[in-house]
């Protein structure tokens, strides 16, 4: 691009640079005024509701606390009244070895018990 050509093109990209810049920078005016403006409460009405929230907030945690002492409490006496069992340390052997009477016994009860 020689001359004339290198101007106008320039000036294009400039020109829609500028246009582009132009038309984002009202919508977010709107956007801002759209969000500044629907606001419904007034200044002393919000500090009601302000004051209002962190009385309860307060309230809240020191009820927490409360609940977490009492709980607290419970397990250090529930932990001091309870006894630990432990499993004796006699090991059990078992002999998996059966006979040949004690297999064909078996078998003859389960018939029977099955034809009852």
């Amino acid at each position: 691009m020689e001359g004339p050509e290198f101007i106008i093109a320039a000036l294009a990209i400039i020109a829609g640079t500028g246009l582009t810049g132009y038309i984002f920078m009202n919508i977010f005016k709107l956007i801002r005024s759209w969000i500044g403006g629907s606001s419904d409460v007034d200044e002393e009405s919000f500090n009601r509701l302000a004051k209002a929230f962190m009385e309860h907030k307060k309230d809240t945690q020191r009820r927490l606390q409360n609940l977490e002492a009492i709980a607290s409490e419970k397990d250090d006496e529930t932990q001091s009244n309870s006894k630990q069992i432990e499993a004796p340390k006699q090991e059990i052997n078992i002999d998996d070895t059966d006979t040949e009477q004690e297999k064909t016994s078996g078998s003859d009860n389960l018939r029977n018990m099955l034809q009852e």
